[in-house]
């Protein structure tokens, strides 16, 4: 960043309901895990972040400049698996995913996956249907598994 570029460091959450006007952090998932990060807002402002937790897509976020920053979180590709409605699909897909030890978002009619190259070829091998989409993973990450 250049020595022209003004510094918000975020201090808290914001603390208020969502104010009309408010700057977009847009940020991939990776970097929201990170306690500590920096990012640029246009070509003027350089926000950084340096809280006690990581933040989330969604988040409000109180800067040093008295504004409000939300956080959005980038789409990427994901592998989308509808929700099983036998019994022994359910079970055959619990056996499989559990056993890759791959993230994954549950949501109401679906579950969503990184769209990892060898998963679809494999999921195509054992006969699991899915579809591949581009869409906001909200998995949380897996650091904290470990064999």
């Amino acid at each position: 960043m250049s020595s022209k570029c003004q510094q918000v460091v975020i201090q808290s959450l914001w603390q208020q309901p969502e104010p009309n006007v408010l700057r977009v952090l847009l940020l991939d998932r990776h970097v929201l895990a990170k306690r500590r990060w920096r990012t640029p807002v246009g070509e003027e402002l350089e926000v950084i972040y340096n809280l006690s937790s990581a933040t989330a897509h969604g988040q409000l976020l109180l800067g040093s400049d008295g504004h409000c920053y939300k956080i959005q979180q980038t789409t990427e590709g994901v592998i989308v698996i509808p929700m099983p409605q036998s019994l022994e699909m359910a079970a055959k897909l619990g056996w499989y995913l559990g056993n890759q030890h791959l993230g994954i978002e549950v949501r109401e009619n679906e579950l969503v996956l990184e769209d990892v190259h060898t998963l679809a070829r494999s999921l195509e091998k054992i006969g699991i249907p899915f579809k591949k989409r581009v869409d906001v993973f909200l998995c949380a990450l897996h650091s904290s598994h470990s064999h």
